[in-house]
């Protein structure tokens, strides 16, 4: 089983500094943006990728870099089939500021609302930057000019290539029975199967002898939930993903069902449905790794979720809260902090509820975070929970 390289540029250390002076222009513009949030729109390739990101506000008399909050902003990644594309030459990258004066975050473009105080251009090149794991392209202040008119305020930007290793699956569903699927886990690279998934509303251990997983998952509820021993009997639709030998290497298991309230219809914050996932700890133990939660907003038409990692106190460490289009699907992704920039953890594509024929599900994950074939199946079964949660929110509405 090889990972495959990728390459992920990362834009980070996003500041604005607004107009210095007291000239009559730059009082007006501080004066407008007092009640506005900024961002900025960030486009690579002339605008075939594009992303927004707000921004923070620097001092007017920063020099150099200054005290904020690290990580990227922003991240694109690629494969080395995605890279070809860029190999004529530098791309642009462009990097878009503007107000907005909405409560939401804008997502990919500005709205005819916002006000757009500019734009800077750089050269950003690609093409070696394979051959190097940290690659630096630039950092420091860049004007941002006005399409018509002066400059007036300035942006800090960071730009830097990171290459690293993933582990690449395909899982398509098989035909659906009566009470299990079973859809197979593929190795992009070399196309050969090393997982399979087993949908299931029977007992998620009935017949297999392993009763110190449902001990485990009555002390967690129990104690996360304030909920009887019984309750946890019901909960019993389950996703197991298994080795090639059968053997089950973890388990999604439901643990609150997709129930919607009777005044909105909808799956609300008050009353997730839930998840807990499993990993094999020595023979016939299992192990608490992560919840997942999911509810809908109906006004929004998303889907939002909540994953928490569980160490041994079974105490939950967020990682990742955000939400994506049930009309659409998007991108479930874990990005941990570290010292200088987000680690990429996983990322899977989840389809919308217009696009559930659609067979495959596209899981990375980074191969710096697996030590075993458990670790690969708990992000397997993360994502096959969170894909199943848009069906059970479907069939809700």
């Amino acid at each position: 089983m090889d990972p495959s390289v990728f390459l992920r540029l990362l834009i980070f250390n996003l500041a604005v500094r607004l107009p210095l002076g007291a000239s009559t222009a730059a009082i007006a513009i501080k004066e407008a943006l007092s009640s506005a949030s900024l961002y900025v729109r960030i486009k690579l390739a002339d605008g075939r990728f594009s992303k927004c990101s707000p921004l923070h506000i620097a001092p007017c008399d920063a020099v150099g870099w200054f005290a904020a909050p690290k990580g990227p902003a922003v991240a694109f990644d690629f494969s080395k089939l995605e890279l070809s594309r860029f190999a004529k030459g530098p791309v642009n990258l462009t990097l878009e500021v503007f107000a907005c004066f909405d409560d939401c975050c804008p997502t990919v473009l500005p709205s005819s609302q916002d006000w757009v105080l500019g734009s800077t251009t750089m050269k950003v090149d690609l093409r070696n930057s394979m051959e190097e794991r940290v690659t630096e392209h630039y950092s420091g202040w860049r004007d941002v000019e006005m399409k018509d008119g002066p400059c007036f305020s300035q942006l800090h930007v960071s730009v830097s290539t990171e290459k690293e290793e993933r582990f690449v699956f395909k899982a398509s569903r098989g035909p659906a029975a009566s009470n299990s699927r079973v859809c197979h886990v593929q190795d992009s690279q070399r196309s050969r199967s090393l997982f399979s998934y087993l949908f299931s509303r029977d007992s998620v251990m009935k017949g297999r002898g392993k009763t110190g997983g449902l001990k485990l998952v009555k002390k967690w509820i129990k104690k996360k939930l304030g909920l009887a021993d019984h309750k946890a009997e019901k909960q019993d639709c389950s996703v197991i993903v298994q080795d090639k030998s059968g053997s089950p290497a973890a388990i999604a298991l439901m643990t609150e069902p997709f129930v919607p309230t009777l005044d909105t219809n909808s799956i609300t914050s008050a009353k997730p449905g839930s998840w807990l996932i499993l990993q094999p700890r020595n023979i016939g133990k299992w192990a608490a790794w992560g919840t997942l939660c999911a509810w809908t907003d109906p006004t929004e038409g998303s889907l939002t979720y909540r994953f928490e990692r569980l160490m041994d106190s079974l105490d939950g460490i967020p990682v990742s809260y955000s939400s994506i289009s049930r009309k659409d699907g998007g991108q479930f992704s874990i990005d941990l902090p570290t010292d200088r920039t987000r680690g990429f953890v996983m990322s899977a594509s989840v389809k919308g509820e217009g696009k559930r024929k659609s067979p495959a599900l596209n899981v990375e994950v980074a191969a710096k975070f697996v030590r075993s074939k458990e670790d690969l199946a708990a992000y397997m079964a993360l994502a096959a929970a969170l894909d199943l949660s848009v069906d059970a929110c479907r069939a809700c509405s």
